[in-house]
């Protein structure tokens, strides 16, 4: 019988593999190799090893999060009290699983005392039922598994990257809303964001020439194409800027849609779609300017690690 369950992802098998072989050195057994034997159903296999189990890992990543077989196998383990999750990326639990602490291994590489493993090995020895793990012996050709530019935060540990850090992050999650954003993060990708639309509008300017009535390029081709480029990061991370304070990301939508339809209307009725534009500029800024909440919410853990 196996004391470790391990979930994840064709796609994070590395991962999986690294972990097993860390808690092996532990001196606790592992299944993580699910090929189902001929003859026997998914349902059948699985749930007969993760019943027999002291401890279901689940490894999130942006690959599990997607997976309906990860899923159930994380529910089955959460409803009999087992769960350990690990997050990887800058991935998020799925929804229903947020509750559970998870434990951040993204910047782990195999070694025995990287402190946030031997947390996470100190809680599966515990669940397995004997006592905190002791320092394992290294391990030799440890493999490196994912990078650390975007990095997801479990409560207690506080989310603090460099500024390529924050924009990479940012870029990595190009369509994805879910999580929180710091406030770090946000005014970091606008820095960015306006340095590209800046350097945008010198290259129209330089291949068109100005517009001697307007003051601007004749032709903006490049700054249309950056601006298109930008908007579903930008709108990502607004989203996870909401989040943060504890208000829908869908908010985010409705305020790009607000600012569009104002700087349309603008056009014609010049004093409606001025001030329905500056409506969404504000409201914008004050949620870009509001302190994370504190602890937990529905969207993930605090960022800042409070």
């Amino acid at each position: 019988m196996a004391d470790v369950f391990i979930s994840y992802a064709r796609e994070d098998r590395a991962v999986a593999d690294q972990i097993a072989r860390g808690l092996q050195a532990l001196g606790l057994e592992c299944f993580w190799d699910t090929e189902i034997p001929p003859g026997q159903t998914w349902a059948d296999y699985i749930e007969g090893k993760l019943t027999a189990c002291r401890a279901v890992i689940v490894v999130w990543s942006a690959h599990s999060v997607g997976s309906q077989w990860v899923r159930e196998e994380a529910r089955m383990g959460r409803d009999k009290g087992k769960l350990i999750p690990v997050v990887m990326g800058g991935a998020a639990p799925p929804f229903g699983f947020g509750e559970v602490q998870a434990a951040d291994l993204s910047a782990w590489r195999g070694e025995p005392g990287y402190p946030e493993w031997t947390r996470f090995a100190n809680a599966v020895q515990t669940a397995v039922g004997g006592a905190a793990a002791p320092t394992p012996r290294p391990q030799p050709e440890q493999r490196r598994a994912f990078s650390t530019a975007a990095t997801p935060t479990p409560t207690g540990a506080t989310e603090n990257l460099s500024p390529i850090g924050y924009v990479q992050k940012c870029l990595r999650l190009y369509f994805d809303g879910k999580g929180r954003a710091r406030r770090a993060e946000y005014w970091w990708w606008v820095a960015f964001a306006a340095a590209i639309a800046i350097a945008a509008y010198i290259l129209d300017a330089g291949l068109s020439g100005y517009n001697t009535f307007t003051g601007t390029p004749n032709m903006q081709l490049v700054s249309l194409l950056a601006a298109l480029v930008l908007v579903s990061p930008g709108i990502s991370v607004l989203s996870r800027r909401l989040h943060d304070v504890g208000l829908s990301g869908w908010l985010a939508a409705a305020l790009v849609g607000a600012y569009v339809v104002g700087a349309a209307l603008a056009l014609e009725i010049p004093i409606l779609g001025g001030l329905l534009t500056l409506a969404a500029i504000v409201a914008v800024l004050t949620v870009a300017l509001i302190p994370s909440k504190l602890g937990a919410n529905q969207y993930g853990p605090n960022p800042k690690g409070m």
